[in-house]
């Protein structure tokens, strides 16, 4: 079995890889786009995997062939793949940089580039240049197309360096109106006065996004901003219609520099690639199909070679039509004023949504400690997970969830108010601003400034739990679900996202609370569950091994009656229980305040004081962070960042 193994890889080993190498380049061109908005782990498992191997297998392949051509049946034929890997090394334009710190690569790649080239040149070379045929010819038009495009990857992962950016942003001399485009020597127009009335769509906030880029550019790199009469134009035209849909956009843009090769491909020398790459591929297809050297070659590596062509041809194909159709083209026919083009491109754009499926992913993410506290403890997936050691994963992954924001009307009610809070107070501003001052209520502002950040999110977000079970008032269902869907976010993050938060997190803190609460409930709260007929509960068990438990929408009786002991616990209880942790202590104090003095706008308080701190957890996050999270959907943080920035500058 081992020998014959070992005879097939020696007979078709370098056609396995090559043909893999070109599989793993219309996969990542299939899936890569998927980045955009937030995907399954597995699908972004699988995606790390193809990134991984195109690289290395192309590099491996190409090394096999500098020493293995001269074994191989039909030598100069499988020399004629040399270059096709080149090709595959620069890969799919979209996607450059799985990471950010693929960015920082970029040297790496380009001695690499070097190396590759030496070595597919050295193939070409030493089994083709001799023969002086057709193949010849198309071996030296696909190798020019192979180093055009591994040039232009690791060109791209240049330009997506923070540096690389901010240079972009340098006022050009002599210009006050600072209106450049992408391109240099191009400028925006102004916005058309007569249009003034007209409701913006997806493609409309694309172009606004486009024109005022520079200014989410400026956040991500921290440069210094000049705010021009063109940009105030820009503001008030874009900024009034939808503002959290221009943000969005602006946001996909910086996903396309970062991680894709937009900033290269939409230039004048990216275009002249795009023009440049399938005609010589197209003449190399021709060229090796009247050539000679095919005549008597085995059948399969003919067909190999058919497959490498006419496939790399129809990559290449699609790049342009991807190009031509992109936003950035639209945005240069909208500079250059080539109307009817831009009419045709938007609105064949239309018809596909292609500007609606650039927009955030639109989902928050969702964690409850009462909801987890008053899990299911019989669970098959939970006592594997404690058996393993990794309960606290288990916790993460299977009680999280998301809400997609568009079922709140958590957008609509933080725009209004937005110019009233502020981003460096973390909830003390908003306290004041609704009419409770330090001198009345003292006890409820040291929870919010006197402990570290990580520490207020958990007092309030029990408190607020508390608050919604206990409260007598009448509240509006749409606030309640806001605050409900602001608590747990900031809830998900300081569990799920602990690096977008200012601050070590002490995790500590938050497992001391959660075991205090988990005593509780186990020790007062725990009632008989009908277990139904064995098969059912074991269906079930493998059921919800597969699901996620949502907090937002399960377990409300439980946890309203969790929240009722917590709140009623003596002193006597406290202390015989160990129940002696500063959020125990501290979430109990908040929420008996909130109750005490409950009144019709009490929850609008906790409403701000979420929005406020949401605004602190945004305004302290690093560009870093927030650029990571780009190449996951993108993060409610961030857009929450760049709009309390754009009500700064307004």
């Amino acid at each position: 079995m081992a020998q014959g193994l070992a005879r097939f890889w020696n007979e078709w080993g370098i056609q396995v890889l090559v043909l893999f190498s070109f599989t793993l380049q219309v996969m990542l061109l299939a899936f890569a786009e998927t980045r955009r908005r937030k995907s399954s782990a597995p699908l972004r498992l699988l995606l790390w995997l193809m990134y991984q191997l195109a690289d290395s297998t192309a590099i491996y392949t190409l090394g096999h062939l500098s020493v293995a051509s001269s074994k191989a049946q039909d030598q100069h034929l499988v020399a004629f793949w040399a270059p096709f890997l080149l090709v595959h090394l620069g890969g799919p334009g979209t996607i450059t940089a799985y990471a950010l710190e693929d960015n920082r690569l970029w040297l790496r790649h380009l001695l690499t580039l070097s190396v590759q080239i030496l070595g597919a040149a050295f193939v070409i070379y030493k089994y083709i240049v001799r023969r002086r045929t057709l193949l010849l010819l198309a071996a030296i038009l696909v190798f020019v197309v192979g180093v055009l495009r591994y040039g232009e990857r690791t060109w791209a992962l240049w330009c997506g360096n923070t540096s690389s950016i901010r240079s972009t942003l340098k006022h050009p001399k002599g210009e006050t109106a600072y209106n450049r485009s992408h391109w240099k020597k191009l400028r925006w127009p102004n916005p058309r006065q007569d249009d003034q009335d007209k409701s913006f769509g997806d493609e409309e906030l694309l172009l606004g996004a486009h024109s005022l880029f520079h200014v989410c550019k400026i956040r991500f790199v921290d440069a210094t901003e000049r705010m021009s009469e063109f940009d105030q134009t820009c503001t008030r035209w874009y900024g009034g219609k939808d503002l959290s849909g221009l943000l969005e956009m602006e946001l996909s843009l910086m996903y396309d520099i970062l991680y894709t090769k937009a900033a290269v491909v939409h230039t004048w020398y990216g275009y002249t690639i795009l023009v440049v790459s399938p005609l010589a591929t197209s003449a190399a297809l021709l060229l090796f199909h009247y050539s000679s050297d095919k005549h008597g070659k085995s059948k399969v590596n003919v067909g190999i070679t058919y497959t490498l062509l006419s496939g790399t041809l129809a990559l290449e194909t699609i790049s342009v039509a991807r190009a031509i159709g992109s936003t950035w083209a639209c945005a240069l026919m909208y500079c250059c004023g080539w109307e009817r083009l831009l009419g045709a491109v938007t609105y064949l754009r239309r018809r596909i949504g292609a500007a609606s499926k650039r927009r955030w992913s639109g989902s928050m993410g969702q964690y409850n400690l009462l909801h987890l506290c008053t899990r299911d403890r019989t669970e098959l997936g939970g006592r594997l997970a404690a058996k393993l050691g990794l309960r606290s994963w288990w916790n993460k992954v299977h009680y999280s969830g998301t809400i997609a924001i568009s079922t709140t009307d958590l957008k609509d009610r933080m725009l209004p108010v937005f110019s009233y809070v502020h981003p460096k107070a973390r909830g003390i501003h908003a306290l004041n601003g609704m009419g409770i001052f330090k001198n009345s209520a003292q006890y409820i502002h040291s929870t919010l400034s006197d402990f570290a950040f990580d520490d207020s999110i958990l007092f309030w977000h029990i408190a607020t739990d508390v608050y919604l079970s206990e409260s007598k008032v009448e509240h509006e269902e749409k606030l309640v679900a806001a605050v409900q869907v602001l608590s747990n976010y900031m809830m998900f993050l300081m569990i799920a996202q602990p690096e977008m938060l200012t601050g070590p997190i002490q995790q500590g803190q938050y497992v001391d609370t959660f075991n205090d609460l988990d005593r509780m409930w186990d020790r007062h709260c725990s009632a008989n569950q009908n277990q139904g007929p064995l098969v059912e509960k074991w269906w079930s068990m493998l059921k919800k091994l597969f699901q996620s438990d949502k907090p937002n929408a399960s377990r409300m009786r439980q946890r309203k009656e969790l929240a009722t002991k917590f709140l009623t616990v003596d002193a006597d209880t406290i202390h015989e229980e160990g129940y002696n942790g500063p959020a125990f202590f501290h979430g109990r104090g908040i929420a008996s305040w909130l109750l005490a003095t409950d009144s019709g706008s009490t929850l609008e308080v906790i409403f701000r004081v979420w929005l406020e701190m949401l605004c602190y957890a945004a305004h302290h996050c690093s560009r870093d962070s927030h650029a990571r999270q780009l190449n996951n959907g993108g993060e409610f943080l961030t857009v929450v960042w760049l709009l309390s920035h754009w009500q700064n500058r307004a």
